[in-house]
């Protein structure tokens, strides 16, 4: 189970806690029929639960019903077997919108409709090759000119607007679309099991979402493998970050540039506190796009500022703004491109490149042997299975060198 608490010693800060309590897999069962025991893992022990509940001696539980017909019987026992083997014809599985949805036991065919997320999971997991319609946001990802550019020549779905016409003529045998689409109207009209999962600001780092889709397409070991090495990376980080004081943490604001005034376009607060940071506008978590006052800027007064896909020019020209020059990161010229999610929230992989990253920005001393680039190709080579990729990614974003 993916556990940073396990990485940390008992003196754990409020801010780690934090981001201990948004991926304990112990706090979130497994939501595939077949978990009849809750144990997040379907094995023989399932078989055996689901007898003692035929038997009268174990409680009836929500995903014993194994075939999701209503009532439990022999049959689950049936259908527990097959998922062990690998052999059912099909899956049901609860979506992150909390829907319970059935799928067939092998896909070949699948139109990723959720954003970037979504693709990158794919991606991750070796199920690219079976990539047939894409969201439009996908079509503008860096990703796609180095790790996967045959998805550049994919059709286009939509974003916000599905095409459900040309969904359908696709022939995917499953969708995944984000979770504030109408995911029984898309079901509905189409005629194919639509798996609604986490995308945009709800995703960064968001275990559920790998798993989710490991399980629809039955690449969960790959799922769990990743997600256990991300945790393991993250743990490095938060083994030192977790023991430094509040008071010697860096105040961040993290922004996507400068318009009329410095826009918000997503906080990164979870990744800034595991790398040791300490978020001026944790309000701004669950937000997207806010427009945020200069004035607000000011009473902040942070000690970093971090721009999301951040350039020089941008840079420059916060730095020269003349309104802000009292601000401590304006003042020392502590201002930083980063790269989450590469024009998403980003789920493990970029992200957490980025908390090594900002560890480094951050703790310079305590980081002081931590080599950003090695670790970001590493990173990003065990999950897309490109050498170099970190390397091309920072020289694009012009990330910050240590050169």
């Amino acid at each position: 189970m993916i556990l940073v608490a396990l990485c940390l010693s008992v003196a754990i800060t409020p801010v780690i806690a934090d981001w201990d309590s948004f991926h304990r897999a112990d706090e979130n069962t497994l939501a595939v029929y077949g978990n009849a025991n809750l144990d997040n893992v379907i094995d023989e022990d399932d078989i055996e639960y689901v007898q003692g509940i035929l038997d009268g001696t174990e409680d009836e539980t929500q995903f014993a019903d194994a075939n999701y017909d209503g009532q439990i019987s022999e049959e689950d026992i049936v259908q527990i077997r097959a998922i062990i083997s690998g052999n059912e014809t099909e899956l049901t599985l609860l979506d992150m919108a909390g829907r319970a949805v059935t799928v067939p036991g092998s896909i070949e065919r699948v139109v990723s409709a959720a954003g970037l997320d979504s693709t990158r999971a794919l991606v991750y997991l070796g199920d690219k090759d079976k990539i047939v319609g894409i969201g439009m946001n996908s079509s503008s990802w860096s990703l796609i000119n180095y790790a996967a550019p045959e998805l550049a020549k994919v059709p286009v779905v939509g974003s916000d607007q599905l095409n459900l016409e040309l969904i359908a003529t696709l022939k995917p045998d499953v969708i995944l679309a984000g979770t504030r689409s109408n995911l029984d109207k898309i079901q509905e009209k189409t005629h194919i099991p639509t798996v609604g999962v986490l995308s945009g600001i709800d995703s960064c780092l968001a275990f559920d979402m790998l798993r989710t889709i490991g399980w629809t397409m039955r690449s969960e070991g790959r799922a769990e493998e990743l997600i256990s090495y991300a945790d393991r990376k993250i743990c490095e980080a938060t083994n030192i970050t977790s023991q430094i004081p509040e008071d010697e943490k860096p105040r961040v604001y993290s922004c996507s540039g400068l318009h009329e005034g410095i826009t918000t376009a997503l906080s990164y607060k979870l990744v800034i506190e595991a790398a040791g940071g300490i978020d001026v506008a944790p309000e701004l978590a669950n937000s997207s796009k806010t427009k945020v006052s200069k004035e607000n800027i000011i009473d902040w007064n942070p000690d970093i500022i971090i721009l999301h896909n951040g350039n020089p020019e941008e840079i420059k020209a916060v730095l020269s703004d003349p309104v802000l020059q009292s601000v401590n990161a304006v003042k020392n010229e502590r201002i930083y491109p980063v790269m989450i999610g590469l024009g998403g929230k980003g789920i493990l992989a970029e992200s957490v490149t980025q908390v090594l990253y900002l560890t480094k920005i951050f703790h310079p001393d305590r980081f002081e042997s931590l080599d950003v680039e090695k670790e970001g190709n590493e990173i990003l080579k065990t999950f897309y299975g490109i050498d170099g990729l970190y390397t091309e990614l920072e020289n694009e974003f012009q990330l910050y060198s240590w050169d």
